[in-house]
C-alpha cells in the first residue's frame, strides 16, 4: 500500500488521551496532520484539556471524538475519510481497572471493531497497531537478545499456562497471549481485505514525559519510578532489568510507519532500548535519578534485592532487546536514556502526582 502523508486526509488515533496515544497525536501534529483523537469520555477534562491545548502549539490540528472500543460501528463516522488509523487504545489492567479476561476480550474484540470501521471507511490504507514486547518475550536463557523474529508463543510447548483457560487466575498471561493473537489477527484481516496494510509496534518499558495526571497509570512502569521519588522502594521489575524506551520515540515510530514507503502488511517493530545504556537494574535507575535530582532522597530496590544479589550476584539478565530495526529501517532517532528518566521524574513532580522526599540539609 502507498505511504501516508499529511495531504492524504485525516489520521485517527485510538486511545488518544493515553500515555503513548497522546504523544502520538503530538508527533502527527508536528508534521501538520489533521488528527481525529478517539477518547472514551470527552467530558473528562483530564483526558481532553491537555490535548486541545496542542492546537495552539503545533501546525497540525486535533479534534476529539468519543468512541467505545467494545462497540461495533463506534468508529464508523470518525474513520470516514481518514488515510490511516493508529490503533493505540486497548483495555489495561492498571489499578485493577480490568480483570485479565476483560483485557484479553477487549483487546481482540476491539481489533475486530476497529478493523470493521476501517473496512467501511473505504479510505484507510494503513493501520498501525500498538502491540507490546509482551508479544515478543518468551522463555529464553539469561542474556538472550530478542528481535522482531521472536514471539511470546515460542518455547511454550511445556507451559501449561499458555492458553486462554482461566485467564483471571494467570496474571499477565492474558495480556501477552492477546497481543500475540492481536498481531496475527490484524495481519490476517488486512491481508483478506486487501485495501490496507497492518503493521505492529511492540514497546517495552515506556518512560518519558507525562502530559496529564491520567498518565500516572497505577501499577505501570512510570508509576513505579514516581514512587521512588517519594523515598519509597521501587515495587516493580527489581528481579531483572528495566529495558527502557522513550514514549516520544514510540510515538514517532508510529508516525514513521504510517509514512513509510517500504513497510508492508505483517511487519513489526520492537521499540526497546537503543543499546545497553537503556538496559539497567533498579539500582542503576536509582543512581540515574539521584545524580539528576540530587536534592531528592530517591528510593531504591526493596530489601529482597540485597538477598537476591548475595545469592545470585546480579539480577536476572533479561530482557535484552534493542530497537535496531526501527532505527535502521524507519530512521528513528532515539532519546538518551538519561533524558527519558529525567523527564519522567520532572513531570511527575510538575503535575503534582508525587511529593518528593527532599534531603535534609546539613547545619543550621
Amino acid at each position: 500500500m502507498p505511504s501516508v502523508t499529511s495531504s492524504d486526509g485525516p489520521v485517527a488515533v485510538t486511545g488518544a488521551s493515553g500515555f503513548i496515544g497522546a504523544h502520538t497525536v503530538i508527533q502527527l501534529m508536528k508534521r501538520g496532520y489533521d488528527v481525529r483523537g478517539c477518547v472514551t469520555d470527552t467530558s473528562n477534562p483530564d483526558k481532553t484539556g491537555f490535548l486541545l491545548k496542542l492546537n495552539d502549539e503545533h501546525p497540525g490540528n486535533v479534534t476529539l471524538h468519543q468512541a467505545n472500543l467494545l462497540e461495533d460501528g463506534s468508529y464508523d463516522e470518525i474513520f470516514a475519510g481518514c488515510s490511516a488509523v493508529l490503533h493505540v487504545g486497548t483495555p489495561m489492567g492498571y489499578g485493577g481497572a480490568n480483570r485479565p479476561q476483560q483485557v484479553y476480550d477487549g483487546m481482540i474484540g476491539g481489533i475486530n471493531n476497529v478493523v470493521g470501521s476501517i473496512k467501511r471507511s473505504g479510505s484507510v490504507k494503513r493501520l498501525v497497531y500498538t502491540s507490546s514486547f509482551a508479544a515478543i518475550g518468551h522463555p529464553a536463557p539469561p542474556g538472550y537478545r530478542y528481535t522482531e523474529a521472536d514471539w511470546a508463543s515460542d518455547n511454550r510447548e511445556n507451559d501449561a499456562n499458555w492458553n486462554t483457560k482461566d485467564l483471571n487466575d494467570k496474571g499477565e498471561v492474558g495480556y501477552a497471549y492477546g497481543k500475540v493473537e492481536g498481531e496475527h489477527l490484524v495481519n490476517r484481516l488486512a491481508a483478506e481485505d486487501g485495501s490496507f496494510d497492518a503493521i505492529s509496534v511492540c514497546p517495552i518499558v515506556v518512560l518519558g514525559p507525562l502530559l496529564s495526571v491520567v498518565h500516572e497509570c497505577v501499577g505501570s512502569w512510570q508509576y513505579a519510578l514516581g514512587r521512588t521519588l517519594t523515598g519509597k522502594n521501587n515495587p516493580r521489575g527489581w528481579q531483572a532489568l528495566w529495558n527502557i524506551v522513550d514514549v516520544r520515540d514510540v510515538a514517532e515510530a508510529h508516525v514513521l510507519i504510517a509514512e513509510s514507503a517500504t513497510c508492508k502488511n505483517g511487519d513489526r517493530f520492537q521499540l526497546s532500548a537503543t543499546d545497553e545504556s537503556g538496559e539497567i537494574t533498579v539500582k542503576q535507575l536509582q543512581e540515574h535519578l539521584q545524580k539528576q535530582l540530587p536534592h531528592i532522597a530517591v528510593g531504591g530496590p526493596p530489601p529482597e534485592y540485597d538477598a537476591m544479589i548475595e545469592k545470585y550476584g546480579k539480577p536476572y539478565d533479561a530482557p535484552r532487546a534493542h530497537c535496531d530495526k526501527a532505527r535502521t529501517e524507519l530512521g528513528l532517532k532515539t532519546h538518551p536514556v538519561e533524558d527519558t528518566i529525567r523527564t519522567t521524574a520532572e513531570t511527575f513532580i510538575e503535575l503534582g502526582l508525587v511529593e518528593p522526599a527532599l534531603k535534609k540539609r546539613d547545619g543550621p
